[in-house]
C-alpha cells in the first residue's frame, strides 16, 4: 500500500512531463525491469490461455484508468479527482450483485460505506464550478476501469498466473495503452528535465513494481470486492506522505477520516470468505 500511495506524488514531481506520459514511462520502465529479471532468472511467462488474456486485458483497463485519472487531476482539483476515482468499491460491488448474482454481506456493505465516508472526510468535499465537470467525469470513468482491472486480474490469478508473470503482462499491456493515448493526445515523449525522469523511474520502481506487485499478489487470496475497499487506504497513505514530504498539514478531520477508512476496511475484510 505504501508504494501506490506515492503515485500522486510522482505525478506531481514529474511535471512538466504530461501526466499521461508519466504513466507511460512508469509502465515502460517497470516492464523493462521485470522483463530483464525474468530473462536473467530464466523464468517462463505464460503467454497463452485465458489466464494470460485476462492479465493482459487487466493492463488495458489499468492503463485507461491512469490516463483518465492523471488527466482529471489537471482538469479539476486533486482532492475531487482522488475522491471520485476511489468509488471503485461501488462498481465492484454492483458487478458482484448484478452480474454474479451474489448477495453482499452486511459487514462488507457497512465496511465499504464507512471507508468511502472516511475518504470523503479525509479529502474533504471541494466546491467545484461547472467548468470542473469534465475532470469529475473523467475521474468517475477512471474508477470504472480500475474496477475492471481488479476483476480481470483476480480472474487471472485464480487461473494460475503467478504474480510476477501477471505483473509483467499487465504492465506491458498498460504501457501500450498509455503510449497510444499519449500519441493520440499529441503529448511529447521526451525533452523533460532530469527531475521528471527521476520521478518517472521512481514511479516505475516504487509504485508499479513495489506497490502494484503487492496488489497482484494479494488478489490470489482476496476477492476483488474486499481488495477494492482495502485500496481506500491509498488516500490515507498519500495524505500522510504529503504531510511528511511536502509539508501539507493534517488536521483533526483528516485524522478522523483516516481512522474511519481503516475501520471500514477492517469490517469489510471480515466478509472475505463469502466471495470467490
Amino acid at each position: 500500500m505504501l508504494g501506490i500511495s506515492f503515485a500522486a506524488l510522482f505525478v506531481r514531481w514529474a511535471l512538466p512531463a504530461p501526466p499521461v506520459i508519466t504513466g507511460f514511462y512508469r509502465m515502460l520502465f517497470a516492464g523493462l525491469l521485470v522483463g530483464a529479471w525474468l530473462v536473467a532468472t530464466r523464468r517462463p511467462v505464460a503467454l497463452r490461455g485465458r489466464a494470460a488474456l485476462y492479465a493482459a486485458c487487466s493492463g488495458l483497463c489499468f492503463g485507461t484508468d491512469l490516463a483518465l485519472w492523471h488527466t482529471s487531476i489537471v482538469e479539476t482539483s486533486v482532492a475531487l479527482a482522488t475522491l471520485l476515482v476511489n468509488t471503485t468499491p461501488v462498481y465492484v460491488g454492483l458487478y458482484a450483485l448484478v452480474v454474479l448474482g451474489q448477495s453482499l454481506d452486511r459487514r462488507f456493505t457497512l465496511g465499504a460505506g464507512l471507508a468511502l465516508l472516511g475518504t470523503v472526510v479525509l479529502l474533504g468535499i471541494p466546491e467545484e464550478g461547472p467548468g470542473q465537470l469534465k475532470g469529475a467525469a473523467l475521474a468517475l470513468f477512471a474508477a470504472v476501469f480500475y474496477a475492471g482491472y481488479l476483476l480481470l486480474m483476480r480472474a487471472a490469478r485464480q487461473r494460475g498466473v503467478d504474480a510476477v508473470s501477471a505483473l509483467f503482462l499487465m504492465t506491458v499491456s498498460a504501457a501500450a495503452a498509455l503510449g497510444g493515448y499519449a500519441w493520440l493526445g499529441g503529448d511529447a515523449f521526451w525533452g523533460f528535465p532530469a527531475s521528471s525522469w527521476g520521478a518517472m523511474i521512481g514511479a516505475a520502481i516504487v509504485t508499479q513494481i513495489g506497490g502494484v506487485m503487492g496488489i497482484i499478489w494479494a488478489l490470489r487470496f482476496l476477492p476483488a470486492t474486499v481488495a477494492s475497499v482495502a485500496l481506500l487506504a491509498q488516500p490515507l497513505g498519500t495524505a500522510t506522505l504529503g504531510w511528511l514530504l511536502l509539508g501539507e498539514s493534517i488536521g483533526l478531520a483528516q485524522m478522523l477520516g483516516g481512522a474511519t477508512v481503516l475501520a471500514g476496511i477492517l469490517l469489510a475484510s471480515r466478509s472475505a470468505s463469502r466471495y470467490p
